[in-house]
């Protein structure tokens, strides 16, 4: 009896495989040809379901979708189970009984852990994005804030006048060659006129051990133009002072002309978090604040913002299994920890090797400015976070989702609703890194320093001007300004 038993054990191996394999090695042949046809359906009806989906977008993100994806995942485990199961019909042993109950166990596995995934993913995407869209958006002319905020352009158009110079020729960057804190990224291809924009303001505050509040050491605005791969990333400098804080917006939360803030930018979210009454609209009262600020200071309407902390940085480094970096500086330094108990996050790196770099480390690395200044800090930020998105491994990320999970729901937040994930991530996935610019407002940009303290004072209409000519006309803006490819500069 022992031979049939080990017969039908590897007739259920087979099933749990590929479904109808094990009938027709047990001789029963129509239920195998049966079982064949219905998983070759299956399969195709899943693919046809892809190819679908690929072209018509990803779905809304809801609990329909989740309760959907469950009932196809449990439908799909009873057909395989049932195979395994009469494949392997006859075992009768104690030993076979056992092996035949560690097929059912290894053939439901795959699916609870997809099934876990689904529900946790979407808890964790409910817990950190909006239920709606923002109300703390100021109100624009298309992607730019009212007229007396950025002054119009001397021409009409994404177009250049026949009469503008070309752009000039830049040479091919070296590795020995430090990073130039105000570097300015463009592509040469033009866009399609009239494509729509959406722009995303994106902070990484120094919350931590030992910091009071939680200044926003990182803020760049990201544009992105609909279907043309085209981005602009501006970098906005954390020092700056008497930064206006919106239109319409006094301080008392009364209409008036607007009201600049006296302390430097990065200050802005911890104030605005004690004075939630002042800022309404958004999630996040420092978030309604910065918007607003950025989008007077630039001239651009900001649509919305994406936060993480130092610690949520450091662990999506880690959970995305590092990050490869071309090193461009020397740099020896130590910056704040993330968490009571740790170390002081150590760089020691020299020009011109490439360097893994995890959680701790990659946070000294887009942290230090102990040798360089907060302009050259600023081009690698950017830097770094093109070249995290471009590493992205969707099988490490699947094998570290839980502890993704929990950095995500605990140090990340933001106000795009839910419904529109799907849409951003496509709209995120096509930018083309030969098609963007990045404009760091480094000294060009400062009008004076502030007697008192020495802050910088920015010059609002320059600045205004310049994000206007980056979107509209970024052949102008190259000629002027000498621009690179962003996939050249890093």
């Amino acid at each position: 009896m022992a031979q049939p038993g080990r017969h039908a054990l590897l007739a259920g191996f087979l099933s749990m495989l590929l479904p109808g394999a094990g009938q027709l090695l047990r001789g029963a042949r129509r239920r195998g040809v049966a079982l064949l046809a219905a998983t070759a359906l299956l399969l195709l009806a899943l693919l046809a379901i892809v190819v679908w989906r690929g072209r018509a977008g990803l779905p809304v993100l809801d609990r329909r979708l989740v309760a959907t994806l469950l009932a196809i995942d449990l439908a799909v485990l009873a057909f395989r189970l049932f195979a395994v199961v009469d494949a392997a019909r006859g075992s009768r042993t104690a030993e076979a009984r056992v092996v035949l109950a560690a097929l059912v166990v290894a053939t439901a596995l795959p699916h609870a852990a997809a099934g876990y995934v689904a529900v946790r993913s979407y808890d964790v995407l409910e817990t950190v994005f909006a239920k709606e869209e923002p109300r703390d958006v100021l109100p624009s002319r298309a992607l730019f804030v009212g007229a007396l905020l950025a002054p119009q352009p001397r021409y009409p158009g994404i177009a250049a006048p026949p009469s503008a110079p070309r752009p000039v020729a830049v040479a091919e960057p070296r590795y020995d060659v430090p990073l130039d804190g105000s570097s300015q990224v463009l592509a040469r291809q033009e866009p399609a006129q009239g494509e729509p924009w959406t722009t995303i303001l994106l902070l990484g505050t120094d919350e931590g051990p030992g910091n009071s509040g939680a200044r926003t050491d990182t803020m760049i605005l990201v544009a992105i133009q609909h279907g043309t791969g085209r981005a602009v990333a501006f970098g906005i400098p954390r020092n700056l002072v008497a930064v206006p804080l919106g239109p319409g917006l006094n301080g008392s939360g009364q209409a008036g002309k607007p009201k600049r803030f006296a302390q430097p930018l990065n200050a802005l979210y911890g104030f605005a978090r004690t004075q939630p009454a002042l800022f309404p609209g958004g999630r996040d009262p420092g978030a309604t604040a910065l918007k607003q600020a950025v989008s007077t200071l630039l001239g651009i309407r900001v649509d919305y913002y994406a936060l993480v902390n130092l610690r949520g940085f450091a662990d999506l480094v880690d959970g995305l299994g590092g990050v490869r970096i071309l090193v461009k500086e020397r740099l020896v330094d130590e910056v704040t920890r993330p968490a009571w108990g740790e170390p002081k996050p150590r760089i020691d790196v020299v020009p011109g090797r490439r360097y893994h770099f995890y959680g701790r480390e990659a946070l000294a690395y887009v942290r230090s400015r102990k040798d360089s200044n907060d302009y050259t800090r600023m081009a690698r930020q950017r830097c770094f976070l093109s070249a995290m998105a471009d590493q992205l491994d969707p099988v490490r990320l699947l094998r570290n989702f839980p502890g993704l999970a929990r950095t995500v729901e605990t140090n990340v937040s933001t106000d795009v609703p839910l419904r529109r994930l799907p849409a951003l991530i496509r709209l995120v996935g096509g930018i083309d890194p030969r098609e963007t610019l990045t404009e760091t407002f480094g000294a060009t940009y400062i009008a004076s320093r502030r007697k008192l303290d020495n802050y910088p004072l920015p010059k609002l209409g320059l600045m205004r001007t310049a994000v206007r000519e980056a979107i509209l006309d970024p052949e102008r803006a190259s000629a002027k300004r000498g621009l690179v490819s962003a996939g050249k500069s890093c």
